[in-house]
């Protein structure tokens, strides 16, 4: 919220405050901007929005640039106009198709998908380095950054993996929320630390977190397990890679780390089926199909 500087003068306060007084008349017929007195003509993709996501899932796209929606005073760049169409065709051929294909409807994703997706065209950089490529606000509302990046060729697929990455991470955010994972899972690893980004994915695997970030809390672990089983591709780069192949970093079977991510493996399992009765392993069948057949 911006501060509000108030200048109070000595001379002329008394006109002042009888010049308040004035009542201003308002037509209330005429809705507010942003409340339906949008002054925009709406184009192909607004159009776009409605039919694909507002219709059948309630879902609202903020993709023009909206001040104080975004995390100011951090340097973030408005989207593409000509990236969003795109992006939204990915999201909802990538990530969403799954869960349509499992469960036989638009129901669950209908149920479960936060209703306010905002669109930014770059991701945010923390001081310490790190970025932010998304995010999920209580359950109602979900960040995607890097929009202006978006391709779907295969030879440019990182941050596509990325973002596909990063919605099943916050997906699995707002799961967790309706349904909290098993306490069960904060055990089984320790040494959690809010220094994770000095820390490389090879590196944590061997200790037992599918990433580095998963350090962060048991919270971003539990996520991280979920999102980098069903978003990982065959030969993809930046570490999205197929999850078996990510688990060779841990030294093999046998080892501490590949023990302790296969132990967090069969919790998230458990907890879809029980919890929402999804087959985490088929579910992850039909993320890597789509992904690897909508690449060109």
């Amino acid at each position: 919220m911006r501060p509000i500087l108030q200048t109070v003068l000595a001379i002329g306060l008394l006109p002042a405050l009888m010049i308040s007084c004035k009542k201003d008349t308002v037509d209330l017929k005429t809705p507010p901007v942003g409340l339906g007195g949008d002054t925009w003509v709406q184009d192909s993709t607004d159009i776009f929005i409605y039919d694909s996501l507002t219709l059948p899932y309630n879902i609202a796209v903020y993709y023009k640039w909206t001040p104080g929606q975004l995390d100011f005073p951090s340097d973030i760049v408005p989207p593409k106009e000509s990236q969003v169409i795109p992006v939204l065709k990915g999201l909802l051929n990538v990530a969403f198709a799954p869960y349509n294909q499992l469960t036989g409807s638009e129901t669950f994703l209908r149920r479960y998908l936060p209703k306010t997706y905002e669109l930014a065209g770059s991701a945010e950089y923390l001081s310490n380095g790190a970025m932010f490529l998304g995010q999920a606000e209580g359950g109602t509302a979900m960040l995607i950054y890097e929009v202006n990046y978006y391709t779907r060729l295969k030879q440019d697929s990182a941050t596509f993996k990325q973002m596909m990455h990063t919605m099943h991470h916050e997906f699995g955010h707002i799961l967790n929320q309706n349904k909290l994972y098993p306490t069960s899972f904060k055990t089984i690893s320790t040494g959690y630390t809010g220094n994770w980004y000095n820390v490389t994915d090879s590196a944590a695997r061997v200790l037992g977190f599918i990433t580095s970030y998963a350090q962060a809390s048991p919270d971003e672990d539990f996520v991280e397990m979920l999102s980098t089983i069903l978003a990982g591709g065959p030969g993809g780069p930046m570490g999205y890679d197929e999850y078996e192949e990510l688990l060779t970093q841990t030294g093999g079977p046998g080892t501490t780390g590949y023990q302790t991510i296969k132990q967090k493996e069969a919790v998230v399992a458990d907890y879809l089926q029980t919890s929402y009765n999804i087959n985490l392993y088929a579910l992850r069948a039909l993320c890597r199909a789509d992904f690897v057949n909508y690449l060109q």
